[in-house]
């Protein structure tokens, strides 16, 4: 894909929830949000988008709504290994969102567990850089 496809909407394109938005910058890849679509918002998968998780190096939360954060464990477990931007209230707000989330999900409580455990692993260790 050229840098003349970009900035590119993944999500919240026409509608409200799900913000998610792609831009190059100087040869790298910053993705803006990861949120979750609600309602009847379209959700576009991750396996359509037109780089991989892992060729993200920046990932920027505007802030700690659930549109906004709410795929970035999939994003994570997709194989994102890049830079998290945030200020620091959105950071300590990060991982009791998700949890809350999740708890709303059908998904299995031992996933959910794994899935917050492996995002604050990696949110709380390595990626993160306060704004």
């Amino acid at each position: 894909m050229t840098s003349s496809h970009f900035p590119l909407t993944l999500g919240a394109n026409d509608c409200v929830t799900g913000s998610c938005h792609l831009l190059r910058a100087n040869g790298a890849n910053v993705m803006v949000d990861c949120g979750r679509p609600q309602g009847r918002d379209a959700c576009v998968p991750m396996e359509s988008w037109p780089i991989k998780p892992s060729e993200i190096d920046y990932l920027f939360l505007a802030h700690a709504h659930i549109d906004h954060i709410g795929r970035v464990p999939e994003l994570i477990q997709n194989g994102f290994k890049g830079e998290i931007l945030a200020t620091h209230p959105t950071k300590a707000l990060l991982v009791p969102m998700l949890e809350d989330a999740l708890s709303f999900t059908p998904m299995p409580r031992a996933e959910a567990d794994r899935i917050i455990q492996s995002s604050t692993n990696c949110l709380g260790l390595r990626v993160w850089r306060d704004i």
